[in-house]
Protein backbone atom coordinates (compact mmCIF):
# COMPACT_ATOMS: atom_id res chain seq x y z
CA UNK A 1 0.00 0.00 0.00
CA UNK A 2 1.35 3.47 -0.84
CA UNK A 3 2.64 5.34 2.19
CA UNK A 4 0.18 8.20 1.77
CA UNK A 5 -2.73 5.76 1.78
CA UNK A 6 -1.66 4.51 5.20
CA UNK A 7 -2.10 7.93 6.78
CA UNK A 8 -5.73 8.87 7.59
CA UNK A 9 -6.98 12.06 5.94
CA UNK A 10 -6.82 14.92 6.36
CA UNK A 11 -3.04 14.68 6.69
CA UNK A 12 -1.41 17.76 8.21
CA UNK A 13 2.23 18.71 7.85
CA UNK A 14 3.53 20.31 11.06
CA UNK A 15 6.64 22.47 10.76
CA UNK A 16 8.59 23.54 13.84
CA UNK A 17 10.38 26.81 14.44
CA UNK A 18 14.14 27.01 14.65
CA UNK A 19 15.56 30.17 13.10
CA UNK A 20 18.43 29.32 10.79
CA UNK A 21 17.72 25.64 11.41
CA UNK A 22 14.73 26.07 9.11
CA UNK A 23 17.13 24.99 6.36
CA UNK A 24 16.78 21.47 7.79
CA UNK A 25 13.17 21.48 6.56
CA UNK A 26 14.36 22.24 3.04
CA UNK A 27 16.44 19.05 3.08
CA UNK A 28 13.68 16.99 4.70
CA UNK A 29 11.17 18.20 2.13
CA UNK A 30 13.44 17.06 -0.69
CA UNK A 31 13.26 13.50 0.69
CA UNK A 32 9.50 13.67 1.22
CA UNK A 33 9.00 14.81 -2.37
CA UNK A 34 10.46 11.46 -3.48
CA UNK A 35 7.45 9.72 -1.89
CA UNK A 36 3.71 9.99 -2.49
CA UNK A 37 3.16 12.00 0.69
CA UNK A 38 1.29 15.28 0.25
CA UNK A 39 -0.35 17.62 2.75
CA UNK A 40 -4.02 18.50 3.02
CA UNK A 41 -3.08 21.42 5.29
CA UNK A 42 -0.03 22.90 7.00
CA UNK A 43 0.62 24.30 10.47
CA UNK A 44 3.94 26.02 11.15
CA UNK A 45 5.70 28.13 13.75
CA UNK A 46 8.31 30.81 13.04
CA UNK A 47 10.77 29.39 10.44
CA UNK A 48 8.34 26.49 10.01
CA UNK A 49 5.58 28.95 9.13
CA UNK A 50 7.88 30.37 6.44
CA UNK A 51 8.52 26.90 5.01
CA UNK A 52 4.84 26.06 5.25
CA UNK A 53 3.89 29.23 3.41
CA UNK A 54 6.30 28.36 0.60
CA UNK A 55 4.63 24.97 0.23
CA UNK A 56 1.12 26.39 0.56
CA UNK A 57 1.77 29.05 -2.09
CA UNK A 58 3.15 26.63 -4.70
CA UNK A 59 3.68 22.97 -3.68
CA UNK A 60 5.40 22.14 -6.97
CA UNK A 61 8.16 24.75 -6.81
CA UNK A 62 8.60 24.87 -3.03
CA UNK A 63 11.77 22.76 -2.87
CA UNK A 64 13.50 24.85 -5.54
CA UNK A 65 12.44 28.15 -3.98
CA UNK A 66 13.53 27.04 -0.52
CA UNK A 67 16.89 26.09 -2.00
CA UNK A 68 17.41 29.58 -3.36
CA UNK A 69 16.24 31.11 -0.09
CA UNK A 70 18.35 29.09 2.36
CA UNK A 71 21.50 28.94 0.26
CA UNK A 72 21.64 32.75 0.27
CA UNK A 73 20.01 33.62 3.62
CA UNK A 74 22.06 35.60 6.12
CA UNK A 75 21.32 37.27 9.46
CA UNK A 76 21.41 40.65 7.71
CA UNK A 77 18.34 39.60 5.68
CA UNK A 78 16.28 39.91 8.85
CA UNK A 79 18.48 42.22 10.94
CA UNK A 80 20.22 44.54 8.45
CA UNK A 81 22.89 45.71 10.92
CA UNK A 82 23.56 42.24 12.34
CA UNK A 83 24.44 41.56 15.97
CA UNK A 84 26.41 44.78 16.34
CA UNK A 85 23.33 46.79 15.44
CA UNK A 86 21.33 45.06 18.16
CA UNK A 87 23.64 46.14 20.98
CA UNK A 88 23.91 49.80 20.13
CA UNK A 89 23.32 52.01 23.19
CA UNK A 90 20.40 53.69 21.40
CA UNK A 91 18.54 50.35 21.35
CA UNK A 92 18.67 49.67 25.09
CA UNK A 93 15.63 51.81 25.94
CA UNK A 94 13.50 50.55 23.06
CA UNK A 95 10.77 47.92 23.31
CA UNK A 96 12.85 45.63 21.05
CA UNK A 97 16.44 45.52 19.89
CA UNK A 98 15.51 45.50 16.20
CA UNK A 99 12.55 46.43 14.07
CA UNK A 100 10.92 44.04 11.61
CA UNK A 101 11.57 46.12 8.49
CA UNK A 102 14.37 43.87 7.24
CA UNK A 103 12.34 40.70 7.70
CA UNK A 104 9.26 42.25 6.07
CA UNK A 105 11.33 43.32 3.07
CA UNK A 106 12.64 39.76 2.73
CA UNK A 107 9.13 38.31 2.91
CA UNK A 108 7.86 40.77 0.31
CA UNK A 109 10.66 39.69 -1.99
CA UNK A 110 10.11 35.97 -1.42
CA UNK A 111 6.31 35.73 -1.64
CA UNK A 112 3.87 36.80 -4.31
CA UNK A 113 0.97 36.01 -1.97
CA UNK A 114 0.01 38.77 0.43
CA UNK A 115 -3.01 37.16 2.08
CA UNK A 116 -3.85 33.63 3.23
CA UNK A 117 -6.59 33.59 0.63
CA UNK A 118 -3.90 33.72 -2.09
CA UNK A 119 -2.46 30.34 -1.04
CA UNK A 120 -3.17 27.03 -2.79
CA UNK A 121 -3.23 24.97 0.44
CA UNK A 122 -4.62 25.83 3.89
CA UNK A 123 -1.94 27.22 6.21
CA UNK A 124 -1.95 28.30 9.84
CA UNK A 125 1.00 30.29 11.23
CA UNK A 126 1.25 29.84 14.99
CA UNK A 127 2.07 32.84 17.18
CA UNK A 128 1.79 33.52 20.90
CA UNK A 129 -0.96 35.85 22.10
CA UNK A 130 0.77 38.25 24.50
CA UNK A 131 -2.39 38.74 26.55
CA UNK A 132 -3.28 35.09 27.15
CA UNK A 133 0.10 33.46 26.58
CA UNK A 134 -1.64 30.84 24.45
CA UNK A 135 -0.74 29.69 20.92
CA UNK A 136 -2.93 31.23 18.22
CA UNK A 137 -3.31 29.78 14.73
CA UNK A 138 -3.36 32.73 12.34
CA UNK A 139 -5.02 31.65 9.10
CA UNK A 140 -6.75 34.62 7.49
CA UNK A 141 -5.99 38.16 6.41
CA UNK A 142 -2.41 39.35 5.91
CA UNK A 143 0.02 36.47 5.36
CA UNK A 144 3.07 38.67 5.90
CA UNK A 145 1.79 40.04 9.22
CA UNK A 146 1.14 36.49 10.42
CA UNK A 147 4.63 35.32 9.43
CA UNK A 148 6.18 38.31 11.19
CA UNK A 149 4.12 37.62 14.31
CA UNK A 150 5.03 33.94 14.32
CA UNK A 151 8.75 34.78 14.25
CA UNK A 152 8.83 37.89 16.48
CA UNK A 153 11.44 36.77 19.04
CA UNK A 154 10.49 38.55 22.29
CA UNK A 155 12.88 41.38 23.05
CA UNK A 156 14.62 41.11 19.69
CA UNK A 157 11.69 41.96 17.40
CA UNK A 158 8.60 44.00 18.31
CA UNK A 159 5.23 42.32 18.88
CA UNK A 160 2.95 42.37 15.85
CA UNK A 161 -0.55 43.81 16.19
CA UNK A 162 -3.28 41.88 14.38
CA UNK A 163 -6.92 42.81 14.87
CA UNK A 164 -6.19 44.70 18.06
CA UNK A 165 -4.15 41.94 19.74
CA UNK A 166 -0.39 41.62 20.04
CA UNK A 167 1.55 38.50 19.08
CA UNK A 168 5.12 37.27 19.44
CA UNK A 169 7.06 34.21 18.29
CA UNK A 170 5.15 30.94 18.53
CA UNK A 171 8.30 29.54 20.17
CA UNK A 172 6.96 30.84 23.46
CA UNK A 173 3.88 28.59 23.36
CA UNK A 174 3.96 25.99 20.54
CA UNK A 175 7.26 25.72 18.71
CA UNK A 176 6.28 22.31 17.35
CA UNK A 177 2.51 22.76 16.92
CA UNK A 178 1.41 19.13 16.59
CA UNK A 179 -1.29 19.57 19.24
CA UNK A 180 -2.55 22.64 17.38
CA UNK A 181 -2.89 20.52 14.22
CA UNK A 182 -5.02 17.97 16.08
CA UNK A 183 -7.24 20.77 17.37
CA UNK A 184 -7.68 21.91 13.76
CA UNK A 185 -8.87 18.48 12.63
CA UNK A 186 -5.75 16.56 11.61
CA UNK A 187 -6.35 12.80 11.28
CA UNK A 188 -2.62 12.18 10.80
CA UNK A 189 0.51 14.31 11.07
CA UNK A 190 3.92 14.44 9.42
CA UNK A 191 6.41 16.44 11.50
CA UNK A 192 9.20 18.54 10.01
CA UNK A 193 11.44 19.47 12.94
CA UNK A 194 14.55 21.66 12.74
CA UNK A 195 17.40 19.63 14.28
CA UNK A 196 19.48 20.38 17.35
CA UNK A 197 22.44 22.62 18.05
CA UNK A 198 25.79 21.21 19.09
CA UNK A 199 26.61 21.11 22.78
CA UNK A 200 28.31 24.34 23.71
CA UNK A 201 29.23 26.43 26.73
CA UNK A 202 26.67 29.17 27.15
CA UNK A 203 28.28 32.58 27.38
CA UNK A 204 27.00 36.03 28.29
CA UNK A 205 26.77 37.45 24.77
CA UNK A 206 23.43 38.05 23.09
CA UNK A 207 24.47 35.79 20.21
CA UNK A 208 24.83 32.92 22.71
CA UNK A 209 21.96 33.64 25.10
CA UNK A 210 19.14 33.95 22.55
CA UNK A 211 19.79 30.61 20.78
CA UNK A 212 20.25 28.85 24.15
CA UNK A 213 16.89 30.06 25.45
CA UNK A 214 15.23 29.13 22.17
CA UNK A 215 16.65 25.60 22.37
CA UNK A 216 15.43 25.10 25.94
CA UNK A 217 11.92 26.28 25.17
CA UNK A 218 11.73 24.16 22.04
CA UNK A 219 12.86 20.99 23.84
CA UNK A 220 10.29 21.42 26.61
CA UNK A 221 7.42 21.92 24.19
CA UNK A 222 8.39 19.18 21.75
CA UNK A 223 7.66 16.32 24.14
CA UNK A 224 4.37 17.79 25.38
CA UNK A 225 3.04 18.50 21.90
CA UNK A 226 4.06 15.14 20.43
CA UNK A 227 2.68 13.25 23.41
CA UNK A 228 -0.69 14.98 23.14
CA UNK A 229 -0.95 14.49 19.37
CA UNK A 230 0.27 10.87 19.22
CA UNK A 231 -2.31 9.76 21.74
CA UNK A 232 -4.99 10.70 19.21
CA UNK A 233 -3.56 10.31 15.68
CA UNK A 234 -0.58 8.70 13.93
CA UNK A 235 2.38 11.07 14.02
CA UNK A 236 5.29 10.49 11.62
CA UNK A 237 8.34 12.26 13.05
CA UNK A 238 10.97 12.76 10.36
CA UNK A 239 14.53 12.56 11.73
CA UNK A 240 16.74 15.64 11.80
CA UNK A 241 20.48 16.17 12.31
CA UNK A 242 22.19 17.24 15.52
CA UNK A 243 25.42 19.11 16.01
CA UNK A 244 24.16 22.20 14.20
CA UNK A 245 25.43 25.74 14.66
CA UNK A 246 23.34 28.23 16.63
CA UNK A 247 19.78 28.95 15.55
CA UNK A 248 20.79 32.40 14.29
CA UNK A 249 23.89 31.19 12.44
CA UNK A 250 23.04 30.78 8.75
CA UNK A 251 26.50 29.71 7.56
CA UNK A 252 25.79 25.96 7.61
CA UNK A 253 22.37 25.98 5.95
CA UNK A 254 23.31 23.92 2.89
CA UNK A 255 25.20 21.34 4.93
CA UNK A 256 22.29 21.04 7.39
CA UNK A 257 19.85 20.51 4.54
CA UNK A 258 22.02 17.80 3.00
CA UNK A 259 22.23 15.89 6.30
CA UNK A 260 18.47 16.22 6.82
CA UNK A 261 17.78 14.87 3.33
CA UNK A 262 19.88 11.76 3.90
CA UNK A 263 18.32 11.03 7.31
CA UNK A 264 14.75 11.53 6.10
CA UNK A 265 15.27 9.50 2.92
CA UNK A 266 16.52 6.48 4.87
CA UNK A 267 13.74 6.76 7.44
CA UNK A 268 10.98 6.98 4.83
CA UNK A 269 12.27 3.87 3.08
CA UNK A 270 12.11 1.99 6.39
CA UNK A 271 8.67 3.36 7.19
CA UNK A 272 7.32 2.27 3.82
CA UNK A 273 8.64 -1.24 4.35
CA UNK A 274 6.75 -1.77 7.62
CA UNK A 275 4.63 -4.92 7.43
CA UNK A 276 0.93 -4.56 6.75
CA UNK A 277 -1.32 -2.71 4.38
CA UNK A 278 -3.72 -1.09 6.81
CA UNK A 279 -3.75 2.53 7.91
CA UNK A 280 -1.38 3.40 10.72
CA UNK A 281 -2.98 3.56 14.19
CA UNK A 282 -2.44 6.45 16.59
CA UNK A 283 1.10 6.64 17.91
CA UNK A 284 4.49 8.15 17.33
CA UNK A 285 6.49 6.76 14.39
CA UNK A 286 10.13 7.75 14.83
CA UNK A 287 13.69 6.48 15.02
CA UNK A 288 14.38 4.90 18.42
CA UNK A 289 17.01 7.55 19.19
CA UNK A 290 15.17 10.51 17.66
CA UNK A 291 14.82 12.34 20.98
CA UNK A 292 17.80 11.06 22.94
CA UNK A 293 17.63 8.82 26.01
CA UNK A 294 15.02 9.30 28.68
CA UNK A 295 13.05 12.14 27.15
CA UNK A 296 10.20 12.84 29.62
CA UNK A 297 6.71 12.13 28.34
CA UNK A 298 7.60 10.35 25.12
CA UNK A 299 8.08 6.75 26.26
CA UNK A 300 4.35 6.24 26.74
CA UNK A 301 3.52 7.18 23.13
CA UNK A 302 6.18 5.19 21.32
CA UNK A 303 3.68 2.82 19.69
CA UNK A 304 5.97 2.10 16.76
CA UNK A 305 9.61 2.88 16.16
CA UNK A 306 11.15 2.40 12.76
CA UNK A 307 14.57 0.84 12.29
CA UNK A 308 17.90 1.91 13.68
CA UNK A 309 19.72 5.07 12.67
Amino acid sequence: MPLAARLPRPAFWVLAGGGAHGAVQWGTLQAVRETDLAPDALVGTSAGALTGAMIAEDPVSAVTRLGYLWSAMDLTDIIPDGWLGLVRPTNITKASLADSAGERATLERVFQARDFEDLVLPLAAVATDLDSGQPTALDRGSLLDALLASSAIPGVFPPVEINGRYYVDGLASANLPAAVAVERGAASIVVFDTGASAERTVGPSLAQVVPAINAMLAAQQRSASLRAAAQQVPVVYLPTPGGLAGSLDFAGSVSSARSAYELAQSFLIDLHSLAGDSTLPAGLYARPDAFGPGVPGLDDVLRAVVGES
